[in-house]
């Protein structure tokens, strides 16, 4: 003989087995979400060092400061991260309207956003280093050099590798060392 008091599938109000599946399916969801969280955390690079903004590092004012007052402002990409560097750019015009004399400051910066950027950072500007053409400026970052072909000061510093170019937009390899480090020096204090 079977007991009434035992519970039996017959006997289950019917409310019961909706909340009971209604409990399951909130349960599998906070699963799925759950994982997907923590994919999304082990896909992406860990931010230890936020990266440098350009336009932070060099602003309209301190292009004013060099260039003028009528000075505009070109073009502006914030931090980009992609795995273990985040890339910025900042760039300034001295307004001149005739693109022959026009007057162009632009900085780009690579930040390396943990310990592995930073490495990379260092290991690249060193390859990237070329052996012709350069000047080693010893008095900026932890180490510098002005490629004379293409008038681009490189500077290492902390985090960060700078690349700075200053001189005249329609023959930017005519910028000059003296000008280009005196807009790395706004850029890095």
């Amino acid at each position: 003989m079977k007991n009434d008091t035992e519970p039996t599938e017959q006997n289950i109000p019917p409310y019961k087995k909706e909340l009971l599946i209604g409990a399951l399916v909130i349960v599998g969801l906070i699963a799925v979400v759950a994982t997907i969280a923590l994919l999304i955390n082990n896909s992406s690079s860990k931010v230890d060092y936020p990266p440098k903004v350009a336009c932070d590092a060099f602003t309209l004012n301190e292009a004013k400061e060099l260039m003028g007052n009528s000075t505009l402002g070109s073009g502006v990409t914030p931090p980009v991260q992609l795995k273990d560097i985040a890339t910025s750019e900042c760039g300034y015009t001295d307004g001149n309207p005739d693109p022959d004399a026009m007057i162009v400051a632009a900085i780009k910066v690579r930040s390396g956003v943990n310990d592995k950027g930073v490495q990379q950072n260092k290991t690249e500007f060193n390859a990237g280093t070329p052996n012709q053409n350069v000047t080693k400026v010893d008095s900026l970052g932890s180490k510098a050099y002005f490629n004379e072909v293409n008038s681009q000061l490189n500077i290492l510093d902390g985090n960060n590798w700078y690349i700075v170019t200053y001189g005249p937009g329609s023959a930017p390899e005519a910028g000059t060392l003296e000008d280009t480090v005196e807009l790395a020096q706004k850029v890095l204090n």
